[in-house]
């Protein structure tokens, strides 16, 4: 399994293991369930929280890399209110967070960046999207 697939993994199962969401590489779900998912915001079930990491910066000589953290989140309706009780446990849970061990890929820090209200998507279920940076430890063969 890759770096960043084991991160996005081990990221998921944290938000799990804090009663966040419930969180099965399968994917599948109950619709009464909040699913953590990775990537893509899929049809079902209604109250979902997507992950989405991409690459910001990589150290030439050290082996840290920056990446930033998408966290999307969709209610069941066009109430705003779930939406923001899930992103501040997010937040609480993430946001100044050190020294974490995501599946076996080490986080020296995560901090939130920025929280971007989403309006309401095609069912008319309220969206909201909160980013972080993550500062991780990714050795490779010409980084230790």
């Amino acid at each position: 399994m890759s770096w960043t697939r084991t991160l996005a993994h081990g990221l998921a199962e944290h938000l799990a293991a804090e009663g966040i969401g419930i969180y099965r590489r399968a994917g599948n779900y109950l619709e009464s369930e909040v699913g953590i998912v990775i990537g893509t915001v899929p049809a079902a079930p209604a109250r979902v929280l997507v992950l989405s990491l991409y690459p910001l910066f990589d150290d030439v000589d050290q082996a840290d890399s920056v990446l930033g953290l998408q966290v999307r989140t969709r209610s069941d309706g066009p109430d705003p209110r779930e939406v923001f009780d899930r992103l501040d446990d997010v937040f609480d849970l993430l946001h100044g967070a050190t020294h974490l061990d995501l599946g076996g890929v080490f986080v020296h820090l995560v901090m939130r960046t920025s929280s971007v209200p989403m309006s309401r998507d095609q069912s008319g279920r309220y969206e909201h999207a909160d980013t972080y940076q993550l500062t991780a430890h990714r050795p490779g063969a010409h980084r230790s």
